[in-house]
C-alpha cells in the first residue's frame, strides 16, 4: 500500500529535501521493513552520481540483495535528472533510455518523469514533448508516469495526444495543492492517475507535515476511492527532526483517512 521516496527516512545535510542517502541507502530498506512500508522509490539524482548503486552492476546486485533480505519490493523509480536537463536534448535522452533499462532490470513497474523546470511542457514545445514521450513509452514495457505542473485538463489532453497504453500521471498532492479543488482534478483525471505522492504544502508553497498545510486529505482519499485508484501511495513529505518518527505519523494519518472513506 505504501512506499517512500529514497532519502526521506534519513537525515539530510543542510535539510535538503530531495537527497540520495549515499552512505546509508541500505538502511532505508531495513527501516521500511520495520515500519511496514512496501518499498523505497529509487532516485536518479539531478546530477549524475556514479556512487548511486543503480549505475553499477555491483550496486544493482546489492540493491537486489537488500530487497531480498528485507522482503520488500522494487516498484518505482524517479529520474530527477530531467529537472535540470531538458528531455528534448539528445544527451538527456541517452541518459533516460539507460535509466529505463536499469529500472526494468531492477524490477520496477513504474518510471516517474518530473516534467518541471528545464523539462517543463509549454505551448511552444507541446508537440515536441508529445513525440518524445511517445518514443520513450514505445521503448519500454514500464508504465511511465508524468509529474507535471500543467493544469489537469491540459495534462489529460497531453496524455491523450501521446496515445499509448503505458502512459499515466503522478498525482502529487503537495505540488497540486495550489489548485482550488484537488477533488475536481482527481475526478477529471480518473484512470489516467497511475501513481500518488503524498505531501503537504502551506500557503507559501513550503513543504510541511501532512495535515498542517492546505491539502484536504479527506477529499483526496475520497476522490481517489471514487475513481477506483488501486496503486500505491508514496510518501514524499518532510522528514521532521526524526524521519522515522515522522513516517510513523504519516502512516497513521493516511490510514485514518483511507479508512474513513472506505467505511462510509
Amino acid at each position: 500500500m505504501y512506499g517512500v521516496v529514497q532519502g526521506r527516512l534519513s537525515k539530510s545535510p543542510d535539510n535538503q529535501l530531495q537527497w540520495f542517502p549515499q552512505d546509508c541507502w541500505q538502511d532505508e530498506f531495513y527501516k521500511c521493513k520495520t515500519l511496514g512500508l512496501n518499498f523505497v522509490e529509487l532516485l536518479d539524482e539531478r546530477s549524475y552520481n556514479s556512487n548511486n548503486p543503480i549505475w553499477s552492476s555491483s550496486g544493482r546486485s546489492e540493491i537486489k540483495k537488500v530487497v531480498s533480505e528485507t522482503k520488500r519490493v522494487i516498484y518505482s523509480s524517479c529520474t530527477d535528472n530531467i529537472i535540470d536537463n531538458s528531455l528534448l536534448l539528445e544527451t538527456t535522452l541517452d541518459h533516460v533510455f539507460n535509466y529505463l533499462e536499469v529500472s526494468k532490470y531492477l524490477g520496477c513497474e513504474i518510471a516517474i518523469f518530473p516534467l518541471m523546470e528545464e523539462s517543463s511542457i509549454t505551448p511552444n514545445n507541446f508537440d515536441s514533448y508529445v513525440s518524445t514521450v511517445r518514443e520513450l513509452c514505445n521503448s519500454t514495457n514500464l508504465t511511465i508516469c508524468l509529474e507535471s505542473l500543467l493544469d489537469h485538463k491540459t495534462l489529460s489532453r497531453f496524455i491523450d495526444e501521446v496515445n499509448v497504453d503505458n502512459l499515466k500521471c503522478v498525482f502529487d498532492t503537495g505540488n497540486r495543492s495550489a489548485s482550488k479543488n484537488l477533488s475536481e482534478e482527481i475526478l477529471f483525471l480518473g484512470d489516467k492517475i497511475g501513481h500518488v505522492h503524498l505531501k503537504d504544502k502551506n500557503k507559501k508553497g513550503e513543504n510541511v507535515y501532512l495535515g498542517t498545510g492546505r491539502v484536504n486529505f479527506y477529499e483526496v482519499f475520497e476522490s481517489l476511492e471514487k475513481v477506483n485508484y488501486k496503486g500505491y501511495f508514496v510518501f514524499e513529505s518532510v522528514r521532521g527532526i526524526d524521519p522515522v518518527k515522522t513516517m510513523k505519523y504519516n502512516i497513521t494519518f493516511s490510514d485514518f483517512f483511507k479508512s474513513e472513506v472506505t467505511n462510509e
